[in-house]
């Protein structure tokens, strides 16, 4: 059973710290201006959103980063590798220290470039179907 039973982004941000509150925010906002039709939900108890049928990103609060993460395979990983090589990667999520301003920019066009994504990858299984 989950320690937690958030049933909106709000409330996953009112349970955190100041710093983490403004943090987590200020991921989610750049998500939303990039891609102002996403959806935000709550899934596996943290912030997501996902837009036609995919998903743009998770993001939640860590220790000592803050973390995007989304379902392999993750284009803006590969799209922006040049920029993201300063930052600790999995093959599902990225880390963001808390040390650093956070890269607001890239994650807007990492979002774009997932939203762009999920277009790609509905009108092939509209074409199949």
């Amino acid at each position: 059973m989950a320690l937690t039973d958030f049933k909106t982004i709000d409330d996953y941000l009112a349970s955190l710290s100041d710093e983490n509150k403004a943090g987590v925010r200020a991921l989610c906002d750049a998500i939303r201006r990039a891609v102002p039709e996403t959806e935000g939900v709550i899934s596996y108890q943290i912030p997501a959103f996902r837009y036609n049928g995919g998903w743009i990103f998770y993001v939640s609060a860590h220790k000592d980063h803050y973390s995007l993460s989304c379902p392999p395979p993750i284009p803006a990983f590969e799209a922006f590798k040049d920029e993201l090589a300063r930052y600790a990667k999995t093959k599902s999520a990225l880390k963001l220290p808390k040390k650093e301003p956070l890269p607001i920019e890239l994650i807007e066009k990492m979002a774009t470039l997932h939203a762009s994504h999920n277009l790609e990858q509905a009108g092939k299984k509209r074409g199949k179907a």
